[in-house]
C-alpha cells in the first residue's frame, strides 16, 4: 500500500511538472506580429517612449536616436483612434503591416515592419517618418537649426521621426519668434517653412552682448585694444605708452538690423587716460573723452546661440 501511494504521488508530480512546462512553453513564446504591432500602436498613442525603444531592433546611432527621442516626448500631440488594416508575414520572418491613424484630426497612413528576432518581434528601421523644416526671416534662410518638439535639430535637412504631430519653432528660441506644425507620418515626407520675426527680447540679449564686449574692451591695457571702436589721440602728447585705463561712462545702446544681418550699438559714452613718456622725456597722463562710441558688427545665429561679431 505504501509503495502504491509513493508511485502515485510521483506520478502526480510529474503530471504537474509535465503541465507547468507546458504553461512556460505558451507564456514564453514570443509574440506574434499582429500583438507586436498592436503594442507599437498603443505606445504611439501614449507617448510612451521607453515602449517604443524597447520594440525597436535598428541602430539609428546615439544623436539620431537621442533627437527621435527627445522630438517625440515634446511632441504637440500624439497619433489617435489608430487600427491595423493588414499584416503580411512572409516567410522570411518579416512582416509588413499597414495601419491608419488620426494626426491633427486627419486620418494618415502608418507602415511599418517588424521582424522575427526570435526573441519577439521587433520594428526595423523603416517605421519613421521625414521632416525637413527652415526658417525664414524677410525671405532669407536664418539658422542653422529648428527645434522640434523637445529637440534642438538641423535646419534644412531629413530628420527621422516617430509619427506624431509637431510643433516646429525657429532656434534660438526667445530670440526669434516664429512657429509651425508638422503631422509627421510614414504616408510622406513633410516640408514646412517657419516664416520669423526677431522676438522683443531680441534686443535686450543683444545688449547684453554688447554690454560685455564693451567692458572687456574698458579692460587696463598696454595698447588700444583692436576691434572696439576705440581712437585714442595719445601720441599727440605721448613720446611712448605704457598703459591706457578707460572708464564707461554710458555703453553704446545696440539696433538689430530687421533682417538680423547686422547691428549698431552707438551713443556711448568713454573716457580714457593714458600714461607714459612725453616728447619732453616726462611721465605724464592724459585723459581724452568720446561721446560718439560706437560698436557695429555682424550677427549670425548658431543651434540655439545667436552670435555677434564685432568688425
Amino acid at each position: 500500500m505504501k509503495r502504491a501511494a509513493v508511485v502515485g504521488i510521483v506520478g502526480g508530480v510529474a503530471a504537474l511538472a509535465l503541465a507547468a512546462a507546458g504553461v512556460w512553453w505558451f507564456t514564453s513564446r514570443p509574440p506574434t506580429a499582429q500583438a507586436a504591432a498592436e503594442s507599437y500602436l498603443r505606445a504611439l498613442e501614449t507617448g510612451d517612449v521607453a515602449a517604443i525603444a524597447g520594440l525597436r531592433d535598428d541602430d539609428l546611432g546615439a544623436d539620431a536616436q537621442s533627437l527621435v527621442e527627445e522630438a517625440f516626448a515634446g511632441a504637440a500631440s500624439y497619433v489617435s483612434d489608430a487600427e491595423i488594416l493588414e499584416v503580411r508575414a512572409g516567410d522570411d520572418g518579416v512582416a509588413a503591416v499597414q495601419a491608419e491613424g488620426l494626426l491633427g484630426g486627419e486620418r494618415h497612413t502608418l507602415s511599418f515592419t517588424m521582424r522575427d528576432t526570435g526573441d519577439g518581434w521587433k520594428l526595423t528601421g523603416d517605421h519613421l517618418g521625414v521632416l525637413q523644416a527652415e526658417t525664414m526671416l524677410t525671405s532669407v534662410p536664418a539658422g542653422d537649426a529648428i527645434w522640434v518638439g523637445g529637440a534642438l535639430a538641423p535646419a534644412a535637412t531629413e530628420l527621422m521621426l516617430l509619427p506624431a504631430v509637431y510643433d516646429v519653432q525657429a532656434a534660438p528660441r526667445g530670440i526669434l519668434a516664429g512657429t509651425a506644425t508638422a503631422a509627421v507620418s510614414t504616408d510622406a515626407p513633410v516640408a514646412v517653412t517657419i516664416d520669423a520675426v526677431l522676438s522683443p527680447e531680441a534686443t535686450a540679449l543683444a545688449q547684453a552682448q554688447v554690454d560685455a564686449y564693451a567692458d572687456a574692451c574698458a579692460a587696463l591695457a598696454a595698447s588700444i585694444p583692436r576691434n572696439c571702436g576705440l581712437r585714442v589721440p595719445w601720441a599727440a602728447d605721448l613720446a611712448t605708452l605704457d598703459s591706457i585705463a578707460f572708464r564707461i561712462d554710458e555703453h553704446p545702446v545696440i539696433a538689430l538690423q530687421e533682417d538680423a544681418a547686422g547691428f549698431d550699438a552707438t551713443g556711448g559714452v568713454i573716457v580714457a587716460t593714458a600714461s607714459g613718456t612725453t616728447h619732453g622725456g616726462e611721465s605724464a597722463s592724459f585723459t581724452y573723452r568720446a561721446d560718439d562710441w560706437a560698436l557695429r558688427g555682424s550677427i549670425r545665429f548658431s543651434g540655439d546661440d545667436m552670435i555677434l561679431a564685432v568688425r
